[in-house]
């Protein structure tokens, strides 16, 4: 066996298990978790999307890595998920779609302090998350309201798939549910 190889393959299986379980996670997001080099994981994308097995898309800047199949096996995850799904692996994004999950609609200033962000960030985030079709801005002035516009397609998504557990409400979204299957 030539000298190094077998770490090809490693990073290959690797690569591959951590897109079918966090479909939707970004290209740098993968690089910081695994630390396999960005040059490395380009080509093992590049092969796996050869082979069939990963799609690889561009979301709202990111390169957003998808299994072929949904590891249901049920096929693949349909457009609607994967959408909603990338906009779930990005912080802001996912702190919005939560706060509305579990609060219901909210005035635009109520999220902006519930996520401790300016206005103006938050303004973008809105707009992208509006364009994407998950949520809506209703009404105007002090009668804004933001809102999803399918909550419970949210509740399967964060059902089916596991978020990146890296802050505590990841935690309590695994352990919520686990209690509500």
């Amino acid at each position: 066996m030539v000298a190094g190889t077998e770490r090809v393959g490693t990073w290959a299986e690797t690569l591959l298990t951590f897109v079918q379980r966090y479909p939707g996670v970004h290209l740098r997001e993968i690089r910081r978790r695994l630390g396999i080099p960005i040059g490395t994981l380009d080509y093992h994308l590049y092969r796996l999307g050869r082979e069939g097995l990963v799609l690889v898309r561009f979301q709202g800047g990111y390169k957003c890595c998808f299994p072929a199949v949904a590891a249901s096996g049920t096929g693949p995850i349909p457009e609607a998920q994967k959408t909603l799904l990338a906009l779930l692996r990005q912080p802001v994004p996912r702190a919005l779609l939560l706060h509305l999950y579990l609060e219901g609609p909210s005035a635009p200033a109520a999220l902006g302090e519930a996520l401790a962000t300016s206005g103006p960030n938050l303004s973008y985030f809105l707009k992208r998350l509006e364009h994407a079709g998950v949520l809506v801005r209703e009404g105007q002035g002090a009668t804004r309201r933001v809102r999803l516009t399918d909550p419970k397609q949210i509740h399967q998504v964060l059902l089916e798939f596991p978020p990146l557990e890296t802050k505590p409400v990841d935690r309590f979204l695994r352990f919520w549910s686990e209690l509500h299957p």
